[in-house]
């Protein structure tokens, strides 16, 4: 993510504050299961392969860029496949939103991209000023992070919560850090089992301003544990925000699920089709100016990154051209197959590509901008399915894509 434009577009807006105190349920924690657990069970094995995809964040860029991914995946016969989806920031919002497709009036097929390119900054800029919010926030515990998250559920997500996501959708899981400590904080069953507050009535619009919290400018979100802490003020025993410190690939949860698994039984085994983690990179061209260093929050966004996807077979100076490597996992026997959708492999000589990777962060794109990701994404699809024709490292349900399939787009 681009500190300095959001910081620039969006301190100015008054987003910062204090953390929002969410209200806690006097009952013990629920015990419930939802569709964002870090478990590979029989569902995910019975096709005998794992897809994962994990979309970056990235602000509306990655909404849009991540969206049309889906959408062009959903054309060739694959995003029916998903087994899980992992998300950060901006790359939530077409994460959560194809997740709980079907619910209320939530329609991938129908309007979905034109959904991904709403101009939520507008939407919030007006609720922050208005005369009647500005009273509310003096004279109530309500927040500007409150607003943030009713206009995601008034142009998205419908008041969905959890319990809600569509099981016959991937499961999702959205990415933050716990400011506490400084960890990942994966929004999932398992995270939430020693919290107050269930995760099946915990809302899918929170969640999502949970890992685009960007710290200094959003607040953070407070959540409680069922221990009740010395003196009269209690103390949170998470405090979310923005996923991207920790990894703004979304790539790590996927690695980590898969490790976890392959502890009881070798994910060559589980999976004798194949393993494949599809990446959808939304990071811009960074270059400093003579007179413009980095940022330090720049800087570890880079840093992150290339550690990341070197993790997973790509080492730094292939990092912005190569599309397909393997990885093993816990070092055994079992690999899986990487494949990296990044803008920045789009030539800098080449027009499209030198639009999209310059394209600010915020939540709100120009026309013109969407519609350059949209193409950004249909060209490095096409690209991809053609190289992994090409090349055996590739597993052989994603050789054997044919044409896209005859879907609605």
């Amino acid at each position: 993510m681009s500190a300095r434009s959001i910081i620039l577009t969006l301190v100015l807006l008054g987003v910062g504050g204090c953390a929002t105190a969410l209200p806690q349920p006097a009952a013990p924690p629920v015990s419930a299961s939802t569709h964002a657990n870090q478990t590979v069970d029989q569902d995910i094995q019975r096709d005998g392969r794992f897809i994962g995809l994990a979309i970056s964040g990235g602000g509306s860029r990655a909404a849009v860029f991540g969206g049309a991914m889906l959408r062009e995946l959903h054309r060739f016969g694959l995003l029916q496949q998903v087994d899980v989806i992992s998300a950060v920031s901006g790359g939530a919002l077409p994460a959560a939103y194809y997740a709980l497709d079907g619910y209320r009036s939530v329609d991938f097929s129908n309007g979905f991209l034109k959904r991904m390119g709403h101009d939520f900054q507008s939407d919030m800029r007006g609720r922050f000023l208005s005369p009647s919010n500005l009273l509310t926030y003096w004279f109530t515990d309500a927040t500007k992070s409150d607003t943030v998250v009713q206009v995601l559920d008034e142009q998205l997500f419908h008041n969905a919560t959890f319990a809600d996501l569509n099981p016959d959708r991937p499961k999702l899981l959205l990415n933050a850090t716990d400011a506490l400590t400084g960890e990942p904080f994966v929004i999932s069953d398992e995270s939430f089992a020693g919290l107050v507050l269930p995760l099946p009535s915990f809302s899918v619009a929170r969640a999502v301003y949970m890992s685009a919290a960007y710290p200094g400018v959003f607040n953070p979100v407070p959540l409680y544990g069922g221990a009740s802490s010395s003196g009269s003020t209690r103390r949170p025993a998470v405090l979310a925000y923005d996923g991207g410190p920790v990894d703004n690939l979304g790539v790590k949860t996927l690695v980590n699920l898969l490790r976890s698994a392959d502890r009881s039984v070798p994910v060559a085994t589980r999976f004798p089709e194949g393993c494949l983690i599809i990446s959808m990179d939304a990071t811009p061209r960074i270059a400093g100016e003579q007179d413009q260093p980095l940022s330090a929050s720049t800087v570890l966004l880079k840093s992150q990154r290339r550690e990341v996807l070197d993790g997973v077979g790509i080492i730094a100076d292939q990092q912005d051209h190569r599309m397909f490597s393997t990885f093993p996992v816990n070092g055994s026997q079992s690999a899986c197959t990487f494949w990296h959708l990044a803008l920045r492999q789009l030539p800098d000589d080449d027009p499209l590509g030198a639009r999209v990777t310059r394209i600010k962060t915020s939540f709100g794109l120009e026309a013109s901008d969407q519609d350059a990701l949209i193409r950004a994404a249909h060209q490095l699809i096409e690209q991809g399915i053609k190289i992994s024709r090409e090349t055996e490292i590739s597993p052989a349900f994603l050789r054997e894509v044919g044409s896209p399939a005859n879907t609605s787009r």
